[in-house]
């Protein structure tokens, strides 16, 4: 049982929804926003930090990551489009796989989800002895955290049935 829960703490908080931000304008989307595309950033983010927080189990993003994921979104896909990808998720369609792929990518850059996900495990979920925990650590890579958000992202039914390798590896460190 006490290996289910760890399962389900890590699944319920990869359902719900890496890093640090690059200083360089060539690879900084967000560098060279224009003054209405800071405000449309700074507007997405406060939606964004809204949602993650209500949806995330427990965790949180701070204002300042929350803007980063609006700045490099609107950075990288511009207003208009942006705005197309929030309402193709909200009636549950399908954005193309590289978008999804950027979007992970951005994301994983302001957002340190994999320090936060094993901060949470470690502090909400069922106590895990060191192996598991050191297994869960290793397992829980920028990577696979990159390809689970990928495919939530692109709209997959769950991540859990998209990823199964990453899944398998989660539980295969609750079996420690």
């Amino acid at each position: 049982m006490k290996r289910f829960a760890v399962l389900v703490v890590f699944a319920l908080v990869v359902a719900a929804c890496g890093g640090g931000a690059a200083d360089d304008a060539a690879t900084d989307p967000a560098a060279a926003l224009s003054a209405e595309e800071k405000a449309a950033a700074s507007e997405y983010a406060v939606g964004f930090k809204g949602g993650f927080d209500e949806t995330a189990g427990g965790m949180a993003v701070t204002d300042d990551q929350a803007l980063c994921v609006g700045e490099k979104y609107v950075g990288a896909f511009g207003v208009d489009r942006l705005a197309e990808i929030d309402n193709a998720a909200l009636d549950s369609e399908s954005i193309p796989l590289d978008e999804a792929r950027q979007m992970a990518s951005l994301f994983l850059d302001c957002v340190p989800m994999r320090d936060m996900i094993l901060e949470n495990i470690a502090s909400s979920g069922p106590e895990m002895t060191e192996a598991q925990t050191a297994c869960l650590s290793e397992a829980l890579t920028d990577e696979a955290l990159a390809e689970v958000f990928t495919a939530q992202f692109s709209g997959a039914t769950t991540p859990q049935d998209d990823q199964p390798d990453v899944f398998a590896a989660m539980a295969a460190c609750a079996n420690i």
